[in-house]
């Protein structure tokens, strides 16, 4: 999860009864009166043993789920909600028109049946891999952070009247990094334009077609960064309770927005309605760098992207403010702050942050950031600059080969060029 404070599936086992052919084989010819022949010896039949009991609950229970993956994808809330209990058929509602709504195109499913499973009361773990809007689907994939994005469930099927019915819903506690989702619990609120879908809970519906403005008009301009633009921003826009939720909720007090990775299928955009509603510029600044590492962190390979926080964010605000130089924007204030305490920066690169980073080191990296990607942009030009991100954040190389291959001069020269640059600018 990228943070950023605002400014940012037993096989059906079948035994096949071997038939085993005893053939006599005698010394020599033996001749048989028509009449006291014996019938040609024949193979026994080949007959497949009935599937055991575990066997027979998981394909009942798949035929279920198959058909519920059927109606969502051909927008059937009616059939969905036909094997769902009165008791959960809420949240079975809330899910379905949330996926709708964010324009699910694909479902694919894992069950696994559990031992304490009876043919009465079928007991399952099951795992949902979606993708959405236009987004291209990966091959099904049972590892959490490969191919789609998936939710797990504890889902209990009973039999009434030879049918089974779901009966109930549990969250799985060990569930993966992907959850608590936004759409899992709470029918949410939409609003859509050509390029973004919004949505949040009940409560800020109010507010969904300001977030709108601001995110449609930020999405003409981070478009223009990229040759592979997301077929659909989303957005969601968290009340205080979501926050907390959403995600994990476990977030820095400095963050106010985030953005996550749907694996290598596109990405959500939260925001934190208190904090970034302010005032219309704070809004529109947060959407569009928030939007900036969905076109530049998705798809990527990068398996530290942690310790290129400070290229991240760097680009995010430099694109977030729409490739404006740093030093006449709110990042000169902060490196200034910074300065005066600290002395002059000695690198671009910056340590990560933790937990306990404070307002000032936050500050710092972001604004030490944007200042490099600004300097990179000047002395080598927009289109190297991007060149040589994408190869750091998405491709996950190293800096100094990145950078030579991207400004043929090794990053150390970079580097230098770029502190100098800075401090002329501070």
């Amino acid at each position: 999860m990228e943070e950023d404070r605002r400014w940012s599936e037993w096989w059906a086992r079948a035994f096949g009864a071997l038939g085993v052919l005893l053939l006599a084989l005698t010394a020599g010819p033996v001749f048989w009166p028509d009449s006291d022949r014996p019938a040609p010896a024949t193979a026994a039949p080949v007959e497949a043993a009935a599937p055991d009991l575990p066997t027979q609950l998981e394909q009942r229970v798949r035929g279920v789920l198959q058909g519920q993956i059927d109606a969502l994808l051909n927008s059937d809330e009616k059939a969905w909600l036909a094997p769902v209990d009165p008791k959960v058929r809420s949240r079975y509602r809330a899910i379905y028109r949330n996926l709708r709504g964010l324009e699910i195109s694909r479902a694919d499913y894992d069950v696994e049946v559990m031992a304490r499973s009876t043919e009465a009361t079928v007991s399952t773990r099951v795992t949902l891999g979606y993708c959405l809007s236009a987004a291209r689907c990966p091959a099904w994939d049972s590892r959490s952070g490969a191919g789609a994005p998936k939710v797990l469930y504890d889902l209990t099927f009973t039999l009434r009247r030879g049918a089974y019915v779901v009966t109930a819903i549990a969250d799985v506690k060990d569930r993966n990094y992907l959850q608590p989702t936004p759409w899992e619990n709470t029918e949410l609120r939409f609003v859509r334009g050509d390029r973004v879908i919004v949505a949040g809970p009940p409560g800020q519906a109010k507010n969904l077609n300001r977030v709108l403005t601001a995110a449609e008009k930020a999405a003409t301009v981070v478009d223009r960064f990229t040759t592979e633009r997301p077929d659909r921003y989303r957005i969601y826009l968290a009340d205080d309770k979501s926050w907390k939720r959403w995600y994990g909720g476990k977030l820095s007090k400095w963050v106010v927005g985030y953005h996550i990775a749907l694996n290598q299928t596109g990405s959500d955009i939260i925001l934190k309605a208190s904090e970034v509603l302010d005032s219309n510029r704070q809004l529109g600044l947060t959407v569009q760098h928030e939007m900036a590492h969905a076109v530049t962190l998705v798809p990527s390979t990068n398996q530290d992207p942690q310790k290129d926080l400070w290229l991240i964010e760097g680009i995010a605000e430099y694109i977030g403010s729409t490739a404006e130089q740093p030093q006449r924007t709110e990042s000169r204030y902060a490196l200034q702050n910074w300065t005066r305490k600290h002395g002059e920066i000695k690198s671009i690169v910056r340590p990560e942050l933790t937990g306990k980073s404070d307002d000032l080191t936050v500050g710092a990296l972001y604004a030490t950031g944007h200042y490099a990607v600004g300097c990179m942009a000047d002395r080598y030009g927009q289109a190297r600059l991007l060149d040589f991100v994408k190869r750091v954040l998405q491709r996950g190389e190293e800096l100094d080969p990145a950078s030579r291959a991207a400004f043929g001069k090794p990053f150390t020269t970079v580097d230098k060029t770029c502190v100098t640059w800075i401090k002329q600018r501070i």
